[in-house]
């Protein structure tokens, strides 16, 4: 047996040794000194920016506002608390209910309860996190809503007595038996908060994308149970549960907006977006071209556009047909833009504003993000052009939007004017 394994050993170090002669000594080789390989830079300067309206939705944000700020209003916010089994407990003789609370939280140390917004209550309001906009919401009112008043401020602190987050615990002990009949299927536990003095006053709260749990907008409940251990006796069990949040919303008014106005530019909290159009496609390069670098450069308004900020541009994967997208009301719903502005391969602007986004990105592997960088964003189209003189893709233009991680009360707007440092795309290739 000793032998049989000697051997084996043997003969995979034979192997190997084969292996690695071949592959160190014996290298493919090539005779490259026939090619004439050149480095070449392409300057691009026949580009055109135009912006368009979607009502904004700030479903995904990682705060809830509430408040004016910038201009921009925010009457109302939405929680949905989850459907979970626990409710059932209350339909149990052997359970006694001892609280129930809602509970908001914040990052802001110097919340009183003076600043704090209101809690509502009704079990047959709808939202949708990703989809709802201030539209769905006109003429809003908590008239005939359950008013659960204001809530109790916890400001919390560590060992060492540093701030670590405030909470706002609203007592719901009086909505309870709304909130736990499990008879009505259809039962729709959602809450509104909305601030009494919204015009001079601005707040932000941690909405369930902020954390992974520990801060969820949620309720909890405490309750005790009696369990028989015997016919003589039985004892108390003392449980506390909580239940998430399985969706939130800021509800945010862009109010008036003006589709005439010259600044392009982007911004989350009234929905502007922009398109940009270069001219470049399958010939703009000479055949095999390697692409080593591609870089579009668009200026911004640094007088007029926040720092910090961070865009997302995407490749527009397919042509528009605005006869399936609604408009906001003012506007003619029948309207429709000739192909080639919704295309935007000329600079017109959209004159409409789109209850969703008409304008569908191709997504990963070509969508990149950008930072300003000294009044500029210097955007990365390397891999996507490349794929055009391939003829893998198309270029119908570039959706540029603002990133949901940005102040949605903040914006940017695009440079256009200035003649020092004009919107361009520079080309570095390889050709034979």
């Amino acid at each position: 047996m000793k032998s049989r394994f000697f051997i084996m050993n043997l003969l995979g170090v034979f192997i190997l040794s084969i292996s690695s002669w071949q592959c160190e000594d014996n290298p493919i080789e090539a005779d490259l000194s026939h090619l004439s390989l050149s480095v070449i830079t392409l300057s691009i300067d026949s580009i055109s920016v135009s912006s368009y309206w979607v009502a904004p939705n700030l479903g995904s944000n990682e705060r809830l506002y509430l408040g004016t700020k910038n201009g921009l209003d925010v009457p109302v916010a939405f929680v949905g608390i989850s459907d979970h089994f626990y409710w059932d407990y209350y339909f149990d003789s052997t359970v006694t209910f001892d609280s129930l609370h809602f509970i908001l939280y914040s990052n802001d140390s110097l919340l009183t309860q003076s600043s704090t917004p209101n809690l509502y209550f009704k079990s047959d309001s709808q939202f949708n996190e990703s989809k709802s906009t201030y539209l769905d919401f006109e003429g809003f009112t908590t008239a005939d809503w359950e008013d659960l008043g204001l809530p109790i401020v916890n400001v919390n602190t560590d060992t060492n007595a540093l701030f670590t987050h405030t909470e706002l615990v609203w007592d719901i002990m009086s909505i309870d038996s709304m909130l736990m009949d499990t008879v009505d299927s259809n039962l729709i536990r959602n809450f509104a908060i909305q601030l009494t003095n919204r015009d001079t006053n601005f707040i932000e709260l941690l909405s369930r994308e902020a954390t992974s749990g520990e801060k969820d907008p949620k309720v909890k409940m405490y309750f005790r149970q009696n369990i028989e251990v015997s016919e003589d006796s039985t004892f108390h069990d003392t449980v506390n549960v909580t239940i998430y949040s399985f969706g939130d919303i800021s509800i945010i008014d862009p109010g008036s907006i003006n589709t005439e106005s010259t600044n392009l530019g982007l911004s989350n909290g009234i929905g502007l977006r922009s398109l940009v159009s270069i001219s470049f496609d399958s010939v703009s390069l000479l055949e095999g071209s390697l692409i080593r670098k591609a870089q579009l450069t668009l200026p911004i308004d640094t007088s007029a556009s926040s720092e910090g900020y961070n865009i997302i541009v995407d490749p527009i994967d397919e042509s528009v047909d605005t006869g399936q997208y609604e408009v906001f009301e003012g506007f003619d719903p029948e309207k429709t833009l000739p192909e080639s502005d919704l295309v935007i391969l000329n600079n017109t602007k959209a004159d409409v504003v789109f209850e969703t986004d008409p304008y569908t990105g191709i997504g990963y592997p070509y969508r990149v993000s950008s930072d300003t960088e000294d009044g500029l964003f210097i955007i990365s189209l390397k891999s996507f052009l490349q794929n055009i003189t391939l003829g893998n893709e198309t270029n119908l233009g570039f959706k540029v939007v603002a990133n949901e991680k940005n102040d949605p009360f903040e914006s940017i707007h695009f440079d256009l004017e200035n003649e020092s440092v004009k919107p361009i795309l520079e080309i570095i290739y390889v050709a034979n």
